[in-house]
């Protein structure tokens, strides 16, 4: 499978069942995928984004969140709790492809009054990904340099591009990516976790298995 990034060169992704089979071996990898299921199921159920909200905050350590316990309080007290439940509430019922245009002003509004830390942009993904898989993936720097290129753009500018194209390319190769997410035995993920989660191997999480190299 070719993906054409956000910077303009081709990402070719190959390998598939190994990659998402050694990711499932790492413990925190393991759970956060498990996690990101239960709360899945926890909504099919009838658990509101409100009580889901609390819940995905420390999961997101799992996958080495750099966020502090400060920030996860602040999150989920008045007013950021609210400014959360408004994002996640547009994602009902969940769409597949890039955002409305609705989200993205309501993201870009919204994100300047998370917060001032320069890890915004990857602690609030990886907190979303697990509420909002479908739409939202990790976005650690490693994760955001592969897709976008150098150079720093503003946080709302660079989750709104990564969320862009991550929807985009799960949108165009939803076959490939579907038939992998049920051939993968360990623990139930869907097309966009698929993409996510080799988005992560080929950026970054190679270098936890020796002998493996960086994509070119």
């Amino acid at each position: 499978m070719i993906v054409v990034l956000r910077a303009g060169r081709t990402w070719n992704v190959e390998d598939v069942p190994r990659k998402l089979s050694q990711r499932a071996g790492l413990p925190g990898a393991r759970v956060y995928d498990l996690s990101a299921d239960a709360l899945r199921q926890a909504k099919e159920l009838g658990l509101s984004n409100d009580a889901r909200l609390p819940l995905a905050c420390p999961g997101s350590w799992l996958v080495n969140s750099p966020a502090a316990s400060v920030v996860f309080r602040r999150w989920v007290l008045p007013p950021s709790h609210a400014i959360l439940v408004d994002l996640l509430s547009r994602f009902d019922p969940p769409e597949m492809g890039p955002l409305a245009e609705g989200t993205k002003a309501a993201f870009r509004e919204a994100i300047p009054l998370l917060g001032k830390e320069p890890i915004l942009v990857e602690a609030l993904s990886k907190m979303l990904a697990l509420l909002v898989p479908h739409a939202i993936p990790l976005m650690p720097p490693l994760a955001v340099t592969f897709v976008l290129g150098q150079g720093a753009l503003p946080p709302a500018d660079t989750f709104l591009a990564m969320a862009d194209w991550f929807g985009s390319a799960v949108e165009e190769h939803w076959d490939e990516l579907t038939g992998w997410a049920a051939s993968h035995a360990e623990v139930r993920l869907d097309a966009a976790q698929v993409l996510d989660r080799l988005l992560w191997f080929d950026s970054d999480g190679f270098k936890h298995f020796p002998g493996k190299e960086s994509p070119k």
